[in-house]
């Protein structure tokens, strides 16, 4: 499977694949947004920054209270 992501001033505001169908962005989406994918490793993550060649994925989202702590969901 390859991997695409879409870079709006060296950030990756989307991470596409082409679900192995050997597509690129170009034969699903308009030029405008096809020229913004560029590939990228399966790792990438939305969020992410690239530097020269390198991948950089934000840290992980922590949650706001502990498990223990966390309240019952509403049913």
């Amino acid at each position: 499977m390859k991997f695409y992501a879409r870079l709006i001033k060296n950030r990756v505001t989307e991470v596409w694949n082409d679900g192995g169908l050997n597509i690129t962005p170009h034969d699903v989406h308009v030029p405008s947004i096809a020229s913004e994918f560029i590939p990228c490793p399966e790792t990438v993550q939305p969020g992410a920054t690239r530097v020269g060649e390198e991948w950089i994925n934000p840290p992980p989202v922590e949650p706001a209270l502990p498990p223990e702590e966390m309240p019952e969901p509403i049913q």
